[in-house]
C-alpha cells in the first residue's frame, strides 16, 4: 500500500529535524553501517563485577573481612557501571537550534 502524501511530507520532517539534531546518527542511518561503538563502562563493569565476586568468594572462603569487603563494594561498583546510566558530563551533548 502506498504512503499518502500527506505520509510522505511527515516521514520527509522527520527526517530532516534527525539530520538538524544529530547529523552524525543521521549519517550513519543512511549508510546502512553503524559505526561500531566500544562501551568502556560496559566492559570496565564487567571487569569490576567479577573481579569483586572473586575478592568475595576468595575473602569469604579465607575468612578475611577487608577481603569481602572490597570485593562486595568492587562487585557493586561493577554493577552500578552495568545498569546505571552514564556518568553526568559523559557523551555527547545535543545542541538545540536557536529558534
Amino acid at each position: 500500500m502506498p504512503m499518502s502524501e500527506e505520509e510522505r511530507r511527515l516521514l520527509k520532517e522527520l527526517e530532516l529535524g534527525l539530520i538538524a539534531d544529530d547529523p552524525h546518527l543521521a549519517m550513519e542511518l543512511l549508510s546502512g553501517y553503524p559505526a561500531p561503538r566500544f562501551r568502556a563502562d560496559l566492559f570496565f563493569g564487567a571487569l569490576a563485577s567479577l573481579v569483586g565476586l572473586v575478592l568475595l568468594v576468595a575473602g569469604a572462603t579465607g575468612q578475611i573481612i577487608v577481603l569481602v569487603v572490597v570485593g562486595f563494594s568492587l562487585g557493586g561498583l561493577g554493577t552500578g557501571l552495568l545498569l546505571g546510566k552514564p556518568f553526568p558530563g559523559r557523551g555527547r551533548r545535543r545542541e538545540r537550534p536557536a529558534g
